[in-house]
């Protein structure tokens, strides 16, 4: 992937660091997902990128997580703060997925 691609996915990767996980998300289940697992998973493969391709394991983890946040943001869309976040770490698994 290009260098362009690779400093595009490290730089939002460090806007993304600094937001706090929504408090409301700990106590939230949208259509039964675990948003603490779901971020955790997400945030997993999107680190592991910036370090090398990812395996055949990680890229089907981002296809299942994009197509969840996918489901789950019409849900969080009375929260502003989580579906923010949640947009963000999308756009970082489909930018991490594209490596």
């Amino acid at each position: 992937m290009s260098d362009t691609h690779d400093d595009q996915l490290a730089t939002l990767w460090q806007g993304f660091l600094d937001l706090p996980f929504p408090r409301s998300c700990y106590r939230r289940s949208p259509a039964g997902e675990d948003l603490v697992l779901l971020e955790s998973h997400l945030a997993g493969c999107v680190s592991a990128a910036l370090t090398g391709p990812l395996d055949q394991r990680r890229r089907e983890a981002l296809r299942t997580g994009i197509a969840t946040v996918d489901r789950i943001l019409p849900e969080l869309a009375d929260d502003p703060g989580a579906a923010d976040y949640f947009t963000r770490l999308r756009e970082l698994a489909v930018l991490a997925g594209a490596r």
